[in-house]
């Protein structure tokens, strides 16, 4: 038994995002383009809902606004609707003298678990923004795999598929220590360099490496 270290397995944190590179792909893309649809793919544990909250804390540093929702079946129209439409609406300037309805500042709605969305409405409407010839409005989906009900909507979009795979063992490494030492610890330990590297080489997600970790520390 290790001393306690609380690694936070069921509780996703940006702070330790390790696909920075795609992700600010992403935001590069959404800021270059118009339109744009992206959908991150992967494994559940994987790091899906981490990727979505690093690109919404770290948008307006790109110059982007965003808004992340957590999809599934909790996830209600109105809700959905009106996140977006306070979003996108122009400045009181510009809608007073410049006579704009709405930003000219990108958009990106990130919608985590977009396989679970069971309200077509949502996806019309998102469908009705990326038709918007005044609004630069782009869309991120993410899901363990892709869903054909909700590609129908999309029909005749490209769409940018980001396939999350384990990352290497080193970067692994890396974010690890960094949780343990945001957790109280001091390097790799407690638990010691072999035995993370172990557990990592034995776990097909990050999640599934961290839920081990704190396996070990009970």
């Amino acid at each position: 038994m290790v001393e306690r270290i609380y690694l936070n397995p069921n509780e996703p944190d940006p702070t330790f995002m390790v696909y920075k590179e795609e992700a600010r792909r992403v935001m590069l893309k959404a800021l270059a383009g118009k339109s744009e649809c992206f959908w991150i793919l992967g494994k559940t544990g994987i790091g899906k809902t981490t990727f979505l909250l690093w690109i919404n804390k770290f948008a307006p540093l790109y110059k982007l606004k965003s808004i992340y929702f957590h999809g599934g079946e909790e996830l209600k129209f109105e809700d959905f609707k009106n996140g977006i439409e306070k979003l996108i609406k122009a400045s009181f300037f510009s809608r007073i003298f410049l006579k704009k309805r709405y930003t000219e500042s990108p958009v990106l709605i990130l919608i985590d678990e977009a396989e679970h969305v069971n309200d077509d409405r949502i996806w019309k409407y998102v469908v009705s923004k990326l038709d918007e010839p005044d609004l630069n409005f782009s869309v991120v989906l993410s899901s363990v795999e892709e869903k054909e009900e909700i590609k129908q909507y999309f029909k005749g979009r490209e769409i940018d598929k980001i396939y999350l795979e384990k990352p290497s063992v080193d970067i692994l490494m890396e974010m690890i220590r960094k949780r343990i030492e945001a957790g109280g610890g001091e390097g790799y330990q407690p638990f010691g360099k072999q035995l993370i590297k172990d557990i990592i080489e034995a776990s097909d997600t990050i999640r599934e490496i961290l839920i081990k970790l704190e396996e070990v520390a009970k």
